[in-house]
């Protein structure tokens, strides 16, 4: 669940960031969300039944969240250097 939160949230800020229409990056949102859950080879139907889980349990959910944000603020690119991709 938690690389799965990590590359959805990735991806919501990739298509947030681009310069492009709202409408455009919704439809790009859609098409890459539905690349992550190919690559974690997870249906849209059974994340959204695991996030409905979770949430019933915050204090599990609070732990998920804490994993994604630890993972995420590795992967932030440090000040000063240039982004290679």
């Amino acid at each position: 669940m938690v690389e799965v939160l990590i590359d959805i949230h990735l991806t919501e800020g990739l298509t947030s960031a681009l310069p492009v229409a709202y409408d455009s990056s919704k439809v790009l949102y859609s098409l890459l969300e539905k690349e992550v859950f190919i690559k974690h080879e997870v249906s849209d139907s059974v994340f959204t039944q695991s996030m409905m889980y979770y949430l019933r349990d915050p204090d599990e959910m609070e732990r998920i969240y804490s994993r994604v944000v630890d993972s995420l603020v590795v992967k932030e690119p440090s000040e000063g250097i240039v982004d290679q991709y």
